[in-house]
């Protein structure tokens, strides 16, 4: 902490301020307080003096307020008559509309307050009964009125004359002098102090409470909005009209998510501020959506309450209006696919939104005419594949060129509520890539899951154009196939575990064809893929021996690794699995999993990783090298 460094200056002036209140004490009690004259000082001005009593707070703030100070304080002369703070709290309790001095227009304030200065230096003893005095306020004059010892003006009495300053002189009165015919014009007041003290605007209050930096622009000095405002019957409206849309039911606006409070409300809010007349056909809104302005009509229907437009605010301009105006994306959601996740009560969904949105595919699942299957997944969904990708952040997912592959994997151009989806596996085209399939695990009790992870955590949310289930996990459609995969995985930088898969896939006998082509084509596949460890441990220490090999053999040990179906982990149940080889493997379903080959001499391998999805199968990785009998 800095040592308090002693101000002399300081010293002076709150020892001359202290005198000027004990001279004031002094001459109040006096009989004859208006005819004395008080010097407290040669070194202060008429602000400096005002500033140093405490009967004059009002004043002071007052002439800051209106930009008066410096003028005061110049050289002057100036005689000002000047209302004490009981004046001034009387004149505010004379007048409903205004409850402080910052209620008052800046214009308005500065006229009263040069009402109350004159040029020049005028003691009491130099006024006389019936004087005027020319004010600073152009054309106004102040009445004097003098009875023996007693001063008035305009009626007010001077209750202390003749305070002397370097600059004039003050006279203290109890009354705030108004020019005669004079209106008081209030001050602006800020979008949500309007909307505040608007009876019929007390829903759209509280929904802007909802959406806090919405009530903090509508409330900011600085800002410069121009605001819709749906009536109290507006948002009544609109509750009965989601209730029939949704069929779910909305007594109060507490009741409609905040995803959706918040898109109404900026839907409601122009970046500028402007009047009926500068409105144009079409206006952005800060939700993104335009407005259409026809005269005093809005969208169509909406109209302006008649006497309601143009209310100016100190930060703006507000249009009262006769019903609540719905963004394009929320009113096309209700009755399709979207409607669940738009109007879901704990806002799981709005990444989802916003990857529609983002991808333009809102059109594509509102569509009345379409029959759809949607898997949506949860924001946490989308969080945890975020986590694990190569995506920084979600902004960095709907800035991709995968987004809308992606989204469109989630959608089925058909309606398949649970009830139709079988038992056991099975598989439905997605609206990705002209088809590509989307793989069901429907276990019973157990849940049904899709490519052998995401699991559907809520089923059938039926609406008009299809059926929703809810997913917690995100769907990414497979973009190669098996064979590139290895190849990927046998070149990485880092951590390759299929350099010597690779070797054998590329040795193996090709009379029949090419292993590598075989797991390049179309099709449906599910390989074992052992590790470079397994091929290790198996006796074929590099690509050496491999190639050493017999090629016959190679490709017999590789189609033992190779099953003709495409088999999640979620399709998996304990038993015998034909391969193409020819022979049997058997699954043991435990905790691992693990695979007994036809070798007696041979341990279990075990499943190590699971569902590699690839565009003509799936792959797991295994711990051991399979051989058959």
């Amino acid at each position: 902490m800095k040592k308090p460094i002693f101000n002399f200056k300081r010293l002076l002036y709150t020892l001359g301020a202290f005198s000027l209140s004990l001279l004031f004490l002094a001459s109040c009690s006096d009989d004859d307080d208006n005819g004395g004259t008080v010097d407290p000082s040669p070194t202060q001005n008429i602000v400096e003096i005002a500033q140093g009593d405490d009967r004059f707070e009002t004043l002071v703030s007052a002439l800051q307020s209106a930009d008066l100070v410096s003028t005061l304080s110049g050289n002057g002369p100036f005689t000002v008559f000047a209302p004490t703070d009981d004046a001034f709290a009387a004149l505010l309790e004379s007048n409903d509309a205004i409850d402080d001095l910052s209620d008052i227009s800046q214009e308005s304030l500065v006229q009263i307050l040069q009402y109350h200065v004159a040029n020049g230096s005028v003691l009491s003893t130099d006024l006389s009964n019936g004087q005027t005095v020319n004010t600073l306020l152009s054309g106004e004059t102040l009445s004097i009125g003098v009875t023996g010892d007693n001063v008035t003006v305009n009626g007010a009495s001077v209750v202390q004359a003749n305070v002397l300053a370097t600059n004039g002189v003050i006279h203290a009165i109890d009354q705030v002098l108004v020019p005669e015919g004079f209106e008081i014009v209030l001050a602006p007041k800020t979008i949500a102090e309007i909307a505040s003290e608007t009876d019929a605007l007390s829903i759209l209050v509280a929904a802007l409470q909802r959406s806090p930096d919405l009530l903090e622009a509508a409330g900011n000095e600085d800002a410069d909005l121009t605001v819709f405002a749906p009536t109290d019957a507006a948002f009544v409206a609109l509750l009965e009209t989601l209730t029939t849309a949704t069929g779910n039911t909305f007594e109060g606006p507490g009741d409609i998510p905040d995803y959706v409070v918040d898109r109404v409300l900026r839907y409601h809010i122009l970046a500028t501020s402007k009047t009926a007349t500068e409105l144009t056909e079409s206006e952005e809104t800060l939700e993104g959506s335009s407005l259409a302005i026809d005269g005093i009509t809005i969208n169509g229907s909406t109209n302006v309450v008649e006497g309601m437009a143009d209310i100016p605010a100190s930060n703006g301009v507000v249009h009262v209006i006769d019903a609540v105006l719905v963004p394009p994306f929320i009113l096309n959601s209700l009755g399709t696919v979207l409607e669940p996740a738009v109007f879901d009560a704990e806002g799981r969904f709005t990444t989802l939104l916003a990857a529609v949105e983002t991808a333009e595919l809102d059109g594509a699942l509102t569509d009345p005419d379409a029959m759809l299957t949607v898997f949506a997944p949860t924001n946490d969904a989308f969080a945890a594949y975020i986590e694990g990708s190569a995506f920084a952040d979600a902004a960095a997912l709907l800035a991709s060129d995968i987004l809308a592959d992606v989204l469109l994997y989630h959608v089925i151009g058909a309606t398949v509520p649970s009830a139709d989806i079988a038992a056991g596996a099975s598989s439905a085209p997605t609206l990705y890539n002209e088809g590509q399939e989307v793989f069901i695990s429907n276990n019973g009790e157990a849940g049904i899951f899709l490519n052998g992870g995401p699991q559907v955590i809520i089923p059938d949310l039926e609406e008009d154009n299809g059926v929703v289930h809810v997913i917690d996990g995100v769907l990414v459609p497979p973009m190669s196939s098996i064979a590139e995969i290895v190849v990927a995985a046998a070149s990485a930088d880092e951590g390759a575990q299929f350099t010597l898969l690779l070797a054998a896939l590329q040795n193996a006998d090709a009379t029949d064809g090419s292993l590598v082509d075989l797991l390049s084509a179309e099709g449906a596949y599910t390989v074992f893929a052992p590790t470079d460890q397994a091929f290790i441990d198996a006796g074929f220490a590099d690509a050496a021996a491999i190639e050493a090999a017999d090629p016959a053999v190679l490709r017999a040990v590789l189609l033992y690794h190779v099953v003709s179906a495409v088999v999640f982990s979620t399709d998996l149940s304990s038993g015998a699995v034909a391969t193409a080889g020819g022979g049997e493997v058997t699954v043991n379903v435990a905790d691992p999993v693990t695979i007994t080959d036809g070798n007696a001499d041979s341990a279990d391998a075990e499943v190590i990783d699971v569902n590699i999805l690839a565009t003509n199968g799936v792959i797991h990785v295994i711990n051991q090298v399979l051989l058959p009998e």
